[in-house]
């Protein structure tokens, strides 16, 4: 039986609580992102994207997701000897470079976005809550890096997530091999000895 305090730690076999949670709410939080991006890219201004911004502001969202993304590097860092191991070879390696590439891309995108809002003169917003007061001035360096690689890594972002998924479903359909359910919460029930953790 899983003690109270197991629920919330990473173990061998499952994820704990915290680790799901700061993963589902990444997850929501980077739909609802684009959700917003793509509604007003198709739709334009109408009742529809009007409530879903405010919702989730832009950057009230960005300013989220980057403190979600930084409290779930200190709490993997911290679960590191726990968590459930890559699997060997170099399914494992490419598994544990996408996941450094999302932790990568999900602190730059945001912070390279808040540099260029406060760069280019304007205050720091977060759900009507003032964070950074205006510059009153053109900051060039810090507009410049989100100009250039903003959209485009958001882009890259979004096209890692989808064969994340993908590769998810394929664990759960094809290799049923337990992956997705310890991200869900059950224990995996097969793990192979000669495993490594992360």
């Amino acid at each position: 039986m899983t003690s109270p305090a197991n629920r919330w730690r990473d173990t061998a076999n499952r994820y704990g609580l915290v680790s799901r949670i700061l993963h589902w709410l990444t997850a929501a939080q980077v739909t609802l992102l684009f959700a917003v991006l793509l509604a007003w890219k198709g739709l334009g201004e109408n009742a529809v994207t009007l409530f879903l911004a405010t919702i989730g502001p832009h950057g009230s969202l960005g300013v989220m997701l980057l403190l979600t993304t930084l409290l779930r590097m200190a709490w993997a860092w911290s679960q590191r000897q726990h968590r459930p191991p890559r699997p060997p070879g170099l399914g494992g390696w490419l598994a544990r470079c996408v996941h450094r590439a999302f932790y990568v891309l999900l602190t730059l995108i945001p912070v390279m976005a808040i540099l260029r809002q406060y760069g280019r003169g304007d205050h720091l917003v977060f759900y009507g809550k003032e964070l950074l007061p205006e510059a009153e001035r053109h900051i060039a360096w810090m507009v410049a890096p989100a100009d250039l690689l903003h959209s485009t890594l958001a882009w890259l972002l979004l096209g890692l997530i989808a064969g994340h998924v993908a590769m998810a479903l394929a664990h759960r359909l094809w290799l049923k091999d337990g992956t997705l359910a310890r991200m869900l919460g059950s224990p995996q029930t097969t793990r192979p000895p000669s495993q490594t953790r992360s």
